[in-house]
């Protein structure tokens, strides 16, 4: 298994247009760690997919980025848990 990060740039005034976004981070199991990052546990080398599956529901003007997360990682003040996103952090690869 492996740990992907999702992360994008929105405009202000779009930003109530995401639901259907957030949903589909919803269904594949993602979890908001910050305001626009989520992360994700999937199969190695599944980063284009979960691209492919989310990137419809932007919009043209929007940035996003889904990347592999390491094991080494640092962070301070997430939207979840310390003891959760070490759970998270499991599933990523060394």
């Amino acid at each position: 298994m492996a740990l992907y990060l999702v992360s994008y740039d929105i405009a202000e005034q779009d930003k109530f247009e995401y639901k259907p976004l957030w949903g589909a981070l919803n269904s594949i199991g993602a979890v908001r760690i910050l305001y626009s990052e989520w992360v994700v546990v999937d199969q190695v080398g599944r980063a284009k997919a979960i691209y492919d599956s989310i990137a419809p529901l932007t919009l043209a003007t929007d940035r996003l980025l889904v990347q592999e997360i390491l094991v080494d990682a640092s962070w301070d003040k997430l939207l979840i848990s310390n003891a959760d996103y070490q759970a998270l952090l499991r599933h990523a690869r060394r």
